[in-house]
């Protein structure tokens, strides 16, 4: 029988961590697809996608291009791309991505950063120079007085 692709799987290789099986370590990729259906007691790195199945268990920090989760992840997670949780799936950690998208039954336990295109984030603005705000508003009142 011929396996289905999916259309959202990129082409090269993959691996998969099958169920009953543990990973003691971080694992370093650049697979296109990383697929945890046992559990990982280290962090992922990849350049590719990171699938975690309903068995799946992730004891680290996550970093990948997309993330799919259906099982857990103990740690944060930073997605170049999406992070999609399906049903009872579970983040107890920061969220780091460009889109987010969850079931309602998904559980997250940790803050939720999303990066907003063509929009300076927080940290870049330059911090406002409370005397240079006085300075204006003196201009201001002058003006008015003229």
């Amino acid at each position: 029988m011929a396996r289905k692709n999916r259309g959202n799987v990129a082409n090269g290789e993959n691996t998969v961590v099958g169920a009953g099986t543990t990973v003691n370590g971080d694992i370093v990729s650049d697979s296109a697809v990383i697929r945890i259906d046992g559990q990982i007691n280290g962090g992922i790195n990849t350049k590719g996608d990171l699938v975690v199945g309903a068995t799946g268990v992730v004891n680290g920090a996550v970093v990948a291009s997309s993330v799919n989760l259906a099982g857990k992840i103990f740690g944060n997670v930073d997605a170049d791309n999406k992070v999609e949780i399906e049903a009872k799936g579970q983040i107890l950690g920061d969220i780091t991505a460009k889109l987010l998208a969850m079931d309602e039954t998904a559980v997250i336990k940790g803050r939720v950063n999303m990066d907003v295109p063509g929009e300076t984030k927080a940290e870049d603005k330059p911090a406002a120079d409370s005397s240079s705000e006085e300075v204006k508003t003196e201009e201001k009142e002058a003006d008015k007085e003229e």
